[in-house]
Order: structure tokens, then C-alpha cells, then sequence
């Protein structure tokens, strides 16, 4: 396999890609290093050492399965992977984040293929896949025929949550309600967005993923650590250490963990706000 040296295909530092220059590092670099189980498992596990290393305790990790016939991987066995690694992690005790796994369908698909990805998430939702998500190319359209996958999952049980008026190719009038019709718990992106959309999101209480920088699900493409991010909240929106502690209990409130795990979040917040009073006593 011949692929260009890392540094020169994604350079340190190289924070200008567009949605030209973004999708394609995908299909022609990064899926073709992890293209068999062990670079998967590598790359899984890797990612959440990552983000645990940043200070993030709870993480919803989202991939897109991937069948690698060359490998006789199936998109099953692609899933059941990222699930090991996920469980191998948290069996160590000195680990404290915990991860749940949403699968993508790409709007490039199929409703044959969305449908498999929503029937992957229902048998392996007892296994820590908490939420199906669209994601993809926004200049991708029409994605209409995809909607009965979306309903199959919410009725399975299994949260939604979209990529919103990404860019303004995918943030008509038409697409936009025709998202909101299809009961999301969540909106990623949520960019290009007129008042009156504003008003209806916010009515439904529909949770909101914002990245300030750019996303945080690509961080190795775009240097944008969780961490940084909430710094660019604080310093912008000139925002205390208390302001970033509210911030982050309405975050948990609207996560896809279950009770036991919200929780748990709950507690690690409420020990922070102790922790930051006896400092400002």
C-alpha cells in the first residue's frame, strides 16, 4: 500500500480545510490505514487515550461501519472491534472515562444501507451503542429516502442525533424541517439557521453540538481538543470557571448515557463546584 507520508498529507499545524479538502482525506488516507483489525483496534484505543488524557470522563465516540472485504472484515465484525476495545479500555481501573459508541449513517447511503447500520445499533445496543447519527458530505443531497432508517431506530429505542445546516448546500428551508420532523435528541453543527428554526429547536429542547473551532469528532484533522475548545467558550464569551461548570451539567443532562452514568456526572460536577469554593473562600 502506498500512501503519501503522514506530515505531508495532513501537516502539523494545517487548520484550513473546507468541506473540498476535508471529506477526501477519508476515502483516500485514513480509511486506508485503518484497514484491518489490528490499525483498528491500534487507532480505538489510541483515540480514547486521547481523550482521557485531555480530561474528558465521558465520551461518545461515533464511527461509520465499515465493511473490508480484502481483510474478510463485515461491518458487524468492524463494530464488534470498536466495542472490544471500548470494554478492554474500562476494565482498567485506573481509567475513568467511559465511552459510548454511536454508528453513522453517511449521507452518501442507500436506505439498504442506512437500514443495516440502524439494525447494527439495535443488536449491539445492550453492548454500549447508544445513538445512530447522520453525518457526511452536506453537498450530498437529496437525503429524504433516508428517513424511514431514522424512525426505525427511534422506534428500537435508540437516540438520533443529525448534522444540521452544516454548510449552506445542506441548509434549505425544506431539508432543515424535514431533519426536525425526524425527532432528533440531538443537532450537530447547527450553523446556517434562521430565528425561526432557532425559536423551534429550542422549544423542542433539542440538545445542540456545537464546535467553536471546527469539529471535535475530527480532532487529529483539526487540532481541536475538547479542551480547547471549552478555553475559545471561556475567553469569547468571557466565561468563569463556574460559568464553564453549569456549562458542562447541562451538557451531561443531555448526553445518551443511561441514569447510573448521568449520575456519576452529576456527582464529578457537583465535587468540582465544591472544590472551587473552598478555593475561592
Amino acid at each position: 500500500m502506498q500512501l503519501d507520508d503522514p506530515f505531508v498529507a495532513i501537516p502539523p499545524g494545517k487548520l484550513d480545510y473546507d468541506l473540498t479538502t476535508f471529506f477526501p482525506l477519508f476515502s483516500t488516507y485514513i480509511y486506508k490505514l485503518c484497514s484491518d483489525l489490528d490499525s483498528i483496534r491500534f487507532s480505538t484505543l489510541k483515540v480514547l487515550a486521547d481523550f482521557e488524557a485531555d480530561g474528558v470522563i465521558y465520551l461518545e465516540l461515533r464511527t461509520t461501519p465499515r465493511a473490508i472485504p480484502q481483510h474478510n472484515i463485515t461491518k458487524q465484525k468492524y463494530v464488534e472491534t470498536v466495542l472490544d476495545c471500548i470494554e478492554k479500555y474500562e476494565l482498567d481501573p485506573e481509567h475513568r472515562l467511559h465511552t459510548g459508541l454511536i454508528l453513522s449513517v453517511d449521507r452518501r447511503n442507500t436506505l439498504e444501507q442506512a437500514n443495516e447500520v440502524v439494525e447494527l445499533a439495535k443488536a449491539f445496543h445492550n453492548r454500549g451503542v447508544c445513538a445512530v447519527d447522520l453525518c457526511g458530505d452536506p453537498a450530498r443531497i437529496p437525503i429524504d429516502h433516508l428517513a424511514p432508517a431514522f424512525e426505525k431506530a427511534r422506534k428500537a429505542g435508540l437516540k438520533v442525533t443529525l448534522h444540521f445546516a452544516e454548510a449552506p448546500v445542506s441548509s434549505s428551508d425544506k431539508e432543515l424541517w424535514m431533519l426536525l420532523s425526524w425527532q432528533p435528541d440531538r443537532l450537530g453543527h447547527v450553523i446556517n439557521v434562521h430565528d425561526e428554526l432557532k425559536r423551534d429547536i429550542v422549544k423542542r429542547e433539542i440538545g445542540v453540538e456545537l464546535c467553536l473551532s471546527c469539529n471535535t469528532d475530527d480532532v487529529g484533522v483539526f487540532c481541536s481538543p475538547l479542551s480547547q475548545e471549552y478555553a475559545l467558550a471561556a475567553k469569547h464569551f468571557n466565561l468563569s470557571k463556574e460559568d464553564l461548570v453549569t456549562l458542562c451539567e447541562g451538557v451531561a443532562e443531555m448526553t445518551f448515557a443511561g441514569e447510573d452514568e448521568k449520575a456519576r456526572l452529576r456527582r464529578v460536577y457537583k465535587m468540582l463546584r465544591k472544590e472551587l469554593d473552598r478555593t475561592r473562600a
